[in-house]
């Protein structure tokens, strides 16, 4: 009886609760530039975009480097291939491939995101 009752006071305690803050995850961050074709959502790539999961498109993710400083804020707005569409990775977009280039000097290929719930 005690232990059921210890239980029921638990769970009654967990439910009042807030939901927990999202914990960055590390994840591979590679990047992509112009192709001529528009994005999954139907529009064109411009920076600031990132391709996701088709699920999550809509949602804004933070990207931070492995020190967790915060990179930037973008939207997912576009699919990509299997490891992108399984949630493996992302994909940033970058005006020109020499962006894309920087990108990866500055920032490697695994970095912490967080997706908006």
């Amino acid at each position: 009886m005690f232990i059921s009752l210890v239980a029921a006071m638990l769970l009654c305690a967990g439910l009042n609760q807030e939901p927990a803050e999202p914990v960055p995850e590390l994840i591979r961050v590679t990047c992509y530039t112009a192709t001529g074709n528009c994005m999954a959502n139907g529009e064109m790539p411009y920076e600031g975009c990132v391709a996701g999961k088709k699920e999550d498109i809509g949602k804004k993710v933070k990207i931070y480097d492995l020190n967790m400083n915060l990179i930037g804020e973008y939207e997912i707005k576009d699919t990509g291939g299997k490891l992108i569409r399984t949630g493996q990775r992302i994909d940033v977009y970058r005006d020109t491939l020499s962006r894309c280039f920087d990108w990866v000097h500055e920032y490697g290929d695994y970095l912490y995101i967080e997706i908006e719930q």
